[in-house]
């Protein structure tokens, strides 16, 4: 699918929690050397990834949202009454019941705001940024927030559990993918693209048939099983972009030396490496954040961005991707 873009950003918000934990001390809850005949370094020595932070235990995917999406209102001085429609693409809700949307549209005081959630793993944010564009195409907004609030730490939590409980090698190997991501959130508000600035493209494509790489779901007792094998998914994500980036070029009717930043879903080193290159751009215009933070899924995009802190007339490629597995190139120009 591919859409000409008819919005702008106009502001960037993130939110991320206090509590760092570090990967060794995660390969330290499982015992990792006893039971599997590895060292507490091998997770950081592997994706690169040297902490993650934790929400607090009470904290809702809502809750992150929210201080994101304050955050970004400050930022433009922009009164929430005028925003007209609050978009959570989280993987994680509040409840199955109702949009988390709505719990965001009344803290945050955008009353006059239409609200709907969109999921796609951690593909959900670009998703959310292409409906957000699109709405504002038709003329039925004018100025949307897109938003997103993840707390990966409960699957965590979960699978410490679950390899203390059964320590073998299958189960570490299906299950230790989890340990790459961590919590944060993240929004951007959208607006009326101008002559100068705007989301210039959407890509996406989809094959459903890599559904089983990495998959989770929430047994009677509460508990999330499944598997991430992110070996494989990582290797899938890289081929999809490879496949697409030619082209994207072409539609944007750019050279990667035209591009200031490189914004790029991250799931480790290797990974994030061999996405910058196959785009071309040098990796000084590819910020990172990965190392401090792990895998912020679907919140990966709005702090990255942020961190590359970009200038008016600056031209931003982004490149998302989620499990099922979804990927995304936008180019757009701040």
């Amino acid at each position: 699918m591919n859409m000409t873009g008819r919005s702008r950003i106009a502001s960037i918000g993130t939110y991320l929690p206090e509590m760092e934990v570090t990967s060794k001390e995660l390969m330290d809850e499982i015992r990792s050397e006893l039971r599997f005949g590895l060292p507490n370094t091998w997770l950081e020595t592997l994706t690169g990834i040297k902490a993650r932070r934790f929400a607090a235990q009470e904290d809702k995917p809502s809750d992150l949202a929210i201080r994101a999406g304050r955050s970004a209102l400050l930022k433009c001085n922009m009164d929430p009454k005028d925003i007209d429609m609050v978009l959570f693409c989280g993987i994680d809700r509040d409840w199955v019941e109702p949009a988390t949307s709505h719990r965001i549209q009344r803290e945050l005081g955008c009353v006059n705001a239409t609200c709907l959630d969109v999921s796609n793993a951690c593909h959900g944010f670009s998703n959310g940024m292409s409906v957000g564009d699109a709405m504002i195409a038709t003329g039925a907004v004018e100025n949307v927030l897109v938003v997103t609030g993840e707390v990966p730490s409960h699957l965590i939590k979960d699978i410490v559990w679950q390899l203390n409980k059964k320590p073998t090698q299958e189960n570490f190997s299906k299950k230790i993918g989890s340990f790459t991501t961590g919590d944060g959130g993240g929004a951007a508000i959208l607006q009326r693209a101008s002559p100068e600035s705007g989301i210039k493209a959407f890509r996406f494509n989809s094959r459903g048939r890599y559904t089983e790489l990495f998959h989770f779901n929430i047994d009677g007792s509460g508990h999330r099983y499944g598997q991430i094998l992110m070996e494989k998914i990582s290797g899938v994500m890289v081929r999809m972009h490879q496949s697409l980036i030619t082209e994207t070029y072409k539609a944007l009717e750019w050279q990667p030396d035209d591009v200031d930043h490189l914004i790029c879903h991250q799931v480790g080193v290797k990974p994030h490496h061999r996405m910058v290159k196959l785009t071309g751009i040098s990796m000084e215009k590819a910020p990172s954040v990965f190392e401090s933070y792990g895998n912020l899924t679907s919140a990966t995009i709005p702090v990255t961005l942020e961190r590359a802190a970009p200038k008016e007339g600056d031209r931003i490629l982004i490149l998302g991707a989620g499990s099922g597995l979804s990927i995304s190139q936008i180019g757009l120009i701040l």
